[in-house]
């Protein structure tokens, strides 16, 4: 064999590698499991694209998960960021079930607000994620959304 079908040959068998094992599609990602169901855009009202909701299902729990995660340019520094989300049957006076029924992550994050968890097998879910940047700030509320 040549020096170049050598190297060709070691780039095949790299290229043929990529192909047979693709990334796990049920990887974490922020702390979630299962598979990525959507994502909404939060937009402050200049408008910039400050963050994204990624939310996921894990249909072998029931369980939905999302992240509110900042874009590359708003990740430069920690500021506030929060991401909510509950299903269908959460009634604050009646049935508050943390992790259940709703989940709540707020704070300075650099990257991301969350996971946040609830079990959604059946129900509707709805999340609202808040984004600051200095004095900007932009919110995203997906309301009754996925439900199954």
């Amino acid at each position: 064999m040549t020096r170049l079908t050598k190297a060709a040959a070691v780039l095949a068998v790299a290229a043929a590698a990529s192909v047979i094992a693709p990334m796990n599609a049920n990887a974490a990602e922020y702390g979630c499991t299962g598979s990525l169901i959507d994502t909404y855009k939060v937009y402050s009202s200049v408008p910039n694209h400050l963050s994204t909701i990624r939310l996921y299902y894990n249909s072998s729990t029931g369980y939905n998960c999302a992240a509110n995660v900042k874009t590359a340019y708003y990740s430069q520094f920690k500021h506030f960021a929060s991401i909510s989300m509950y299903n269908q049957d959460f009634r604050e006076d009646d049935n508050n079930r943390p992790g259940y029924n709703n989940d709540f992550d707020a704070g300075d994050f650099q990257y991301y607000a969350g996971p946040v968890k609830v079990y959604a097998k059946g129900k509707c879910v709805t999340i609202r994620a808040v984004t600051n940047y200095y004095t900007e700030r932009g919110i995203k509320d997906a309301v009754g959304v996925h439900c199954g």
